[in-house]
This record gives structure tokens, C-alpha cells and sequence, in this order.
């Protein structure tokens, strides 16, 4: 992994930084802002932003989830320009998973995503396993 590259958890500020990387050349909206406060001062969700030289290179959205098993996080959005930008994400979602004491780490690739199959063969030979299958039905507004 590139020695140049940080991790650090995302601030109010960094919400034009982040459209950019997403590819959202607009100016978002005063909902939108209110959405992007909330999800970088909420306690149950951390936001993850990889950088190279100052430069945005990836994003991680973990939830921290307790119910009736054991505690997990789960990566519920990687966006990532490179493979090491995703795995450096990924590995500061497990420290911090770590220290929330749960018991697992979960991500869900895109299927069809650019380097998805690549990232998913390397993760599997770094210690992760296929998990359950997930289902997804899109629902109308």
C-alpha cells in the first residue's frame, strides 16, 4: 500500500470533496446538506475518506449494528479509485470494528463494478470468506 495514502473519518466540510469522487457535478441541495451532517455526527455510522496527497481517492460507509447475535459493522457503501485505496478502508473499518467489539466485519461488492472480481479474489486470499447471499428489490417512491 502506498505510504502517501490516509484514512481519516469525514467532517462537514468534506461534502463537496465526496460529490466529486461520486461523480455529482451538482450543487446539492439544503436536504442533502442536512443528510450529510447528520451521517458524519451520528454515532451509529462512520464515514471513511482515503487519501493520496490530499486527494480523495475513496470512501467507506460502515453501520455498527447490535440486535440479537453478536455485534457487526457493516460496510454499507465502498467507493474506491483503487484497489489499495479500498483495502486500506477496509482495513481501518476492521481496527475500528475491533474496538466497537464486534464480532465480524461485512462488505458487499457490486457485481458488474470495474476491478470488482479483482478486489473480491484479493480480499478472499487476505482472510475473507463468501458470506450469505443478499437479495435486493428496489421500492417505489
Amino acid at each position: 500500500m502506498n505510504a502517501r495514502m490516509r484514512v481519516r473519518r469525514a467532517r462537514r466540510d468534506d461534502l463537496d470533496r465526496v460529490r466529486a469522487l461520486l461523480g455529482a457535478a451538482d450543487v446539492p441541495t439544503p436536504r442533502e446538506r442536512k443528510r450529510w451532517r447528520r451521517l458524519v455526527s451520528t454515532l451509529g455510522e462512520d464515514l471513511y475518506l482515503a487519501e493520496r496527497d490530499d486527494v480523495l481517492v475513496g470512501l467507506a460507509v460502515i453501520v455498527y449494528v447490535r440486535g440479537l447475535g453478536a455485534p457487526a459493522a457493516i460496510v454499507r457503501q465502498l467507493h474506491a479509485t483503487t484497489d489499495d485505496a479500498a483495502r486500506i478502508l477496509l482495513e481501518s473499518g476492521r481496527t475500528r470494528a475491533r474496538a466497537r467489539v464486534c464480532s465480524r466485519l461485512e462488505v458487499q461488492l457490486e457485481s458488474g463494478a470495474a476491478g470488482g472480481g479483482t478486489l473480491a479474489d484479493a480480499l478472499v486470499a487476505e482472510g475473507w470468506s463468501a458470506g450469505p447471499r443478499t437479495l435486493v428489490r428496489a421500492l417505489a417512491p
